[in-house]
């Protein structure tokens, strides 16, 4: 019984769903799959991955109501069906609300949401990242694709061609190279009260703006999802969502710095445990009071990534409050190439020292993070630690010390950024 998630359903052990990184120790191609109980069939029929590999395994969310409530994995037979008669039905009413999502008295009128897509010249996941959000929208919307890579790029030539007669959609363009300055861009010409950030290798679920909405009518500053993988046809795209720990989990929670939560004693500095820049969005007046992200973090810059946490940071210290909402899922296609691997486990650590390096240097709270600072070592090199504990057994070793060696650059690659951009 899930009674933890307030789901009624009866289910075997060998089918209770759990995180995603409990079944990851199989080899790619793993088949990702999503399957709502409460409409499920009775079985699903996988043709062979796109490099004409059988799957063997399938791992799937399941779903109650709109809800994720975990994860499964079953076996794959030869012919590719897998049978889903060990599945429950529905049994029963989720109770997971714990009030945060009920809406204000007078909020009947939705707000205009502005969706902010950040692309550098990759023109055929730009097409699909939009097309998926226009079709998935509720409410007044609007879409601004921000170029960071204008010379010989066809995107704005392909988004009118597609989408000419919707003037919902805009595409600009920002010469000055970074992921915070493309941000930026986007926020400045955002016309919504609320504002929403994603990347051009997202595919939004279809439920994802309006589970975005509801944390803000619950009274929340900004808004996290759940960024789950799109595809894990490599296994490279497995090592990333073992390292990455991009899922933070089925309970809905609320942060703020008057409450900071008691599991998190290195709390806001491990703010990557409730959300990431590739699913996050605030409300813009809110955006706009902290200055939008920095220039001197994320990628396109020396420091390479970090902007996303340091603006949680920012928002938590002025006094904001973040929602992390499960339901508003996206489906992040991870890279799918050991090179590629190795570049973002380096990016990661790198972004993470600049970040560090920021808060020490500029933050308000600078003596509260020198204290953290021997918690934060342990719970770095920590097997057991949430940030390590998803990896399992056999998670390469050099991958670990390629994150600490980006680490440990991180405040020059900080200081060589903000040098730049202060020039």
């Amino acid at each position: 019984m899930l009674a933890e998630h307030g789901v009624a359903l009866m289910l075997s052990p060998e089918t209770t769903p759990g995180d995603l990184s409990e079944h990851l120790d199989g080899y790619a191609p793993l088949a990702v799959r999503v399957i709502d109980l409460e409409h499920r069939l009775d079985h699903l029929s996988l043709l062979p991955s796109p490099t004409g590999e059988p799957y063997r395994t399938l791992v799937a969310l399941l779903r109650l109501d709109g809800d994720p409530i975990g994860w499964i994995a079953l076996p794959v037979p030869p012919d590719g069906r897998v049978s889903l008669d060990a599945l429950p039905g529905r049994h029963g009413q989720t109770a997971r609300d714990d009030g945060q999502r009920d809406r204000r008295p007078g909020d009947n009128v939705e707000p205009l949401m502005s969706v902010v897509v950040t692309t550098c010249a990759n023109v055929e996941c730009v097409l699909r990242c939009v097309e998926r959000l226009r079709s998935s929208a509720v409410g007044p919307f609007e879409l601004i694709v921000v170029e960071n890579r204008p010379q010989h790029s066809r995107v704005g030539l392909e988004l009118d061609k597609r989408f000419h007669r919707d003037e919902r959609i805009r595409h600009v363009e920002e010469r000055q190279r970074g992921l915070s300055r493309a941000r930026n861009t986007g926020l400045s010409l955002a016309r919504g009260e609320l504002v929403a950030f994603i990347d051009d290798d997202i595919l939004v679920d279809e439920a994802w703006m309006a589970a975005v909405r509801d944390g803000f009518a619950a009274g929340a500053d900004c808004v996290t999802g759940l960024i789950l993988p799109l595809e894990l046809e490599t296994q490279a795209q497995v090592l990333v969502e073992r390292f990455s720990s991009f899922g933070k989990g089925f309970l809905r929670r609320t942060y703020s710095a008057e409450l900071p939560p008691e599991d998190q004693p290195l709390f806001p500095y491990t703010a990557g445990y409730f959300g990431s820049g590739a699913n996050m969005a605030f409300r813009t007046d809110v955006a706009r009071r902290l200055g939008g992200f920095d220039p001197a973090l994320g990628a396109g810059t020396a420091a390479r990534a970090g902007e996303d946490l340091d603006m949680c940071i920012r928002l938590l210290q002025a006094g904001g409050r973040l929602a992390y909402e499960p339901r508003a899922i996206v489906w992040h296609r991870h890279p799918d190439t050991h090179n590629r691997l190795r570049a973002q486990v380096f990016s990661y650590g790198v972004g993470l020292g600049a970040m560090l390096t920021k808060q020490l240097a500029r933050g308000p709270q600078r003596l509260g993070l020198i204290r953290h600072f021997p918690s934060a070592v342990r719970y770095l090199l920590d097997p057991a630690s949430r940030k390590n504990a998803g990896k399992g057994g056999g998670f390469p070793g050099r991958l670990d010390a390629l994150e600490l060696l980006g680490l440990l650059l991180g405040p020059l690659a900080y200081m060589s950024s903000a040098r730049q951009v202060n020039r």
